[in-house]
């Protein structure tokens, strides 16, 4: 198999497709649940789709291309969750295939291939929720965009204005699907302080590129009075060091057990063996820089889940490739490629169905809630969104996280009206009151009292109004 992707020949691509289908083939046979993060982009994708306007119709602090991105999709696929993961799975392809040409082009091999392609390929499927549809997902494809820039900037005789600026520019947008990804405006600054006799200017011009599309976004919500909720909603939660992970670090450990295994390997191999000229020493030393960054984005993400691992991918992807090409003998090179896809795919499909003990899933998954209500607009005050598989939201009040502020303090004047708009405008069905939070503005309110009859944890819309 490494022989068949060592021919620079883009057709090999094609070779690529028919590896990963047959690999993710049983995930679409046989289809996991429903996750916690599809479910969200399901919930906000079909908000966005009937004309919500995103932090100040609906709360939550997902990036707004992220929630447009959803919307479109709702749009074309509904609720459905095979055709997302279609999408994704053509996302990896392609995103996989970008990463071979990117270094096929830049000359960072002793030879050009499109064994990175493979590399990155096989890491892409280390975990089943790899296939969900999400932020980090469609992300990662501006900032491939971006470490392309980088490179163009680091090769000295392409240094052009414009190069840098689109780099800012691609963070930027990566950033705009998930916020974790302007931890790499840093990495960028300070790998171009290492490697490129920048001036002033360019780094302004690199800022200039990343606020741009901030500016034109909190411009627009200006115009329609919603940058109080923008900032919020969206900048101030992403900014915050709090996370919440959905599966133990344990189990993550254990998923990327072998792809680090190759990377100490390779690190090992190249400090030993390589020989690297001027350049190709600057690429090393610059994907080891975005390596570290790409861990610093791990840990500021919001949710922590195998998924997000994804951001290690060109990097390790880079050092793999080094390391295969080091081993003069091809024949025990070919070996390494089939220990590490065999690998990977087995340990990604133990962990699917349970076999491999150590990694537990079923955080990440949506259970099935036991709550009879079914195609409803419903409104949960509490943590447990569950039932919002069955269900739609109604009300602007998604994201617990941020409403529960609103919700716990009655006492403010504008909660009470916040409250009022949001139910008024978008009247839930059923609402799920676990710790009393509505009474209170149900007292201030006697219109919203005459609107709904409590039944346990549950208020229910009376029909008549």
């Amino acid at each position: 198999m490494l022989q068949y992707f060592r021919v620079n020949d883009p057709y090999r691509l094609f070779g690529l497709v028919a590896i990963l289908l047959v690999f993710c083939l049983p995930n679409f046979i046989s289809p996991p649940d429903l996750t916690y993060p599809e479910l969200r982009g399901i919930v906000i994708g079909e908000k966005i789709s009937d004309g919500t306007l995103m932090y100040v119709e609906l709360i939550d602090s997902i990036a707004p291309l992220a929630a447009w991105f959803n919307g479109l999709m709702d749009v074309f696929f509904g609720h459905s969750v095979v055709a997302r993961r279609i999408v994704a799975f053509f996302l990896i392809i392609l995103q996989a295939a970008y990463v071979g040409i990117v270094f096929a082009n830049k000359r960072a091999f002793a030879e050009s291939s499109y064994i990175p392609s493979l590399v990155a390929g096989v890491m892409f499927i280390f975990s089943f929720d790899t296939l969900c549809l999400t932020p980090e997902l469609a992300g990662m494809g501006f900032l491939l965009f971006a470490l392309n820039n980088l490179f163009k900037e680091i090769e000295f005789r392409e240094q052009r204005d414009e190069s840098i600026f689109n780099l800012g520019i691609y963070i930027s947008l990566a950033s705009l699907f998930s916020f974790s990804y302007s931890v790499y405006l840093v990495g960028v600054l300070i790998t171009l302080i290492i490697f490129t006799r920048s001036s002033p200017r360019k780094y302004f011009l690199l800022a200039f590129g990343f606020l741009l599309p901030h500016f034109l976004l909190m411009s627009g919500y200006y115009l329609m009075d919603g940058l109080t909720q923008l900032m919020e909603y969206f900048y101030l939660p992403n900014l915050r060091f709090d996370s919440a992970a959905y599966i133990p670090i344990k189990s993550l450990w254990i998923l990327g057990a072998l792809p680090l295994a190759f990377l100490f390997i390779s690190f090992v191999m190249m400090n030993r063996d390589a020989r690297f000229s001027k350049y190709q020493s600057q690429l090393v030393q610059c994907m080891f820089l975005w390596l570290i960054f790409s861990v610093l984005q791990i840990l500021h993400s919001k949710d922590l889940r195998p998924q997000n691992l994804i951001a290690l991918i060109p990097s390790l992807s880079f050092f793999i490739t080094h390391f295969l090409l080091l081993i003069r003998r091809r024949r025990i090179a070919g070996v390494y490629v089939w220990i590490l896809i065999l690998g990977i795919v087995s340990v990604s499909y133990l962990a699917r169905f349970n076999i491999l003990p150590n990694v537990d899933y079923q955080p990440l998954f949506v259970p099935d809630p036991k709550s009879s209500s079914h195609n409803n607009r419903v409104l949960v005050l509490d943590a447990d969104w569950s039932i919002y598989r069955h269900n739609s939201l109604a009300s602007p009040f998604f994201n617990w996280n941020l409403s529960r502020e609103i919700f716990s303090n009655p006492q403010y004047y504008e909660n009470v009206i916040q409250v009022y708009d949001g139910l008024k405008a978008d009247p839930p069905d059923v609402i799920r009151d676990k710790e009393g939070l509505l009474l209170p503005f149900l007292d201030r309110s006697p219109e919203l009292r005459k609107l709904y009859t409590k039944d346990g944890i549950y208020y229910t819309r009376n029909v008549s109004n």
